[in-house]
């Protein structure tokens, strides 16, 4: 396990308003486990890593740190190269990229923005996902990012998942964005997760015993991120500020509880979520047909409802048309099988688990 400091462009360089500014860091240091190999590699680099490609891209659900590091290895490129203007390293979201977009076509001076992202010394690009349905800013970014390359700028690229996963990106910036260098980041686990706890305590000035983060390590998810992470901490300080009283279980359980679902999402609402996603008719998932199309979402549907909820294999099994524990239990399986291979079916269940996570905490 290695720790280094993350560095960050002042934010002037971000050329950012304040409604969209990057998120303070949880930590002024990254903590790279095994998981997070490749991360501590690249990230402490003196050779430049656009020899091996660019752009670079950094792949990882929300708030695993891929900002901190898109910017921290912009910072350090920069300087590398000698800049030490405050405009080096441009740092644009993708929504924000779209809104400049639009705003210049109608105000027609699309050349000034393109000037300025061909131009910059060290270009980011945050959060591609978010960009889907602004098709014409798709392809003005494809083509910003084509020119940067044959001009060798180096770019640093962003997005939830790979962009050939990620349903309604354009091909042409797609294209653009896989061929350079992609590192993956992952949300912190085992051993880092549980000194990432201790490190947070301390950030937050609270005093847990052993049993406190063992609570912590039991308690939350597996996958939760750092920023999630972060926000339980604040919880339990808000809690013990509250109070008046020193950290305690009951503080932790509370924390714990305040970042749970707060009501389990019903069989129904999972069926009809699956069903406008795969544009199938809810009662067409409850009913007997074999048709393989059906199948594949009812299979998923089951698969969602076992993750998401405690109800059983006979509970599911009845709400889709009578069928038994067995007959559940392999759809399961043959669909976990599936989403190993299939890009498009796993993109699909990320997609609905994310809006069904959404639903259930409404």
């Amino acid at each position: 396990m290695v720790a280094f400091p993350l560095e960050r462009p002042l934010v002037k360089s971000r050329r950012r308003s304040s409604a969209s500014a990057a998120s303070p860091l949880v930590l002024p240091y990254f903590l790279a486990g095994p998981e997070n190999r490749l991360v501590a590699f690249v990230a402490r680099q003196e050779a430049s890593l656009f020899e091996f490609g660019n752009p670079i891209l950094f792949v990882g659900p929300t708030g695993c740190g891929k900002t901190a590091l898109a910017l921290h290895m912009g910072v350090r490129y920069a300087n590398q190269l000698g800049f030490t203007e405050n405009n080096a390293v441009v740092h644009l979201p993708a929504i924000e990229f779209a809104r400049r977009y639009g705003d210049a076509v109608a105000a027609d001076v699309v050349n000034s923005l393109r000037d300025e992202i061909e131009k910059a010394p060290v270009l980011i690009i945050d959060d591609l996902h978010l960009m889907t349905s602004k098709t014409s800013a798709q392809n003005e970014l494809a083509q910003r990012i084509e020119a940067r390359v044959e001009a060798r700028l180096p770019t640093i690229l962003t997005c939830r998942r790979l962009p050939t996963e990620v349903r309604g990106l354009r091909p042409s910036l797609v294209s653009r964005s896989i061929p350079g260098l992609t590192i993956p980041v992952h949300c912190p686990a085992g051993e880092t997760r549980s000194l990432l706890l201790r490190e947070l305590a301390v950030a937050f000035n609270l005093d847990l015993d052993a049993s406190m983060f063992g609570m912590l390590d039991e308690g939350l998810d597996i996958a939760m991120p750092v920023r999630a992470i972060a926000a339980v901490m604040r919880q339990i300080d808000l809690w013990c500020r509250m109070k008046k009283l020193p950290p305690s279980c009951e503080a932790v359980e509370a924390a714990i509880q305040s970042v749970s679902p707060s009501k389990e999402i019903s069989l129904a609402k999972i069926t009809n979520t699956v069903a406008r996603h795969f544009r199938q008719r809810a009662k067409e998932l409850r009913s007997s047909s074999r048709k393989q199309h059906l199948v594949r979402a009812r299979s998923l549907a089951m698969l969602l409802a076992r993750r998401l909820t405690s109800l059983s294999m006979n509970d599911i099994g009845d709400y889709f048309g009578g069928r038994d524990h067995t007959t559940v239990l392999h759809a399961i399986r043959k669909t976990e099988e599936l989403l190993r291979d299939n890009a498009d079916l796993r993109q699909a269940a990320d997609e609905l688990t994310e809006k069904l996570s959404r639903l259930s905490r409404q």
